[in-house]
């Protein structure tokens, strides 16, 4: 499970850059330039969120591993 969702932050971490870059190289900008230019301007944002989804995961982790099991009579 950890590595599909590993390959699901890189691949959503990934379509958000295309998307910038693919924005810089339509208002004109040569493709080298508008790629230095769209990952500088989201970088931040993409840390960010990547620290974002692994923080919920972690506790989305921590609720599967619980000690405390859900008794048969309350499901």
């Amino acid at each position: 499970m950890a590595l599909v969702v590993a390959a699901g932050f890189v691949v959503d971490d990934a379509i958000v850059v295309i998307e910038n870059i693919a924005r810089h190289i339509e208002a004109g900008q040569p493709p080298l330039q508008a790629a230095l230019n769209g990952s500088r301007e989201i970088g931040f944002t993409i840390i960010s969120l990547t620290f974002s989804l692994i923080a919920v995961l972690i506790r989305c982790c921590s609720w599967a591993t619980s000690s405390q099991a859900v008794p048969a009579s309350s499901r």
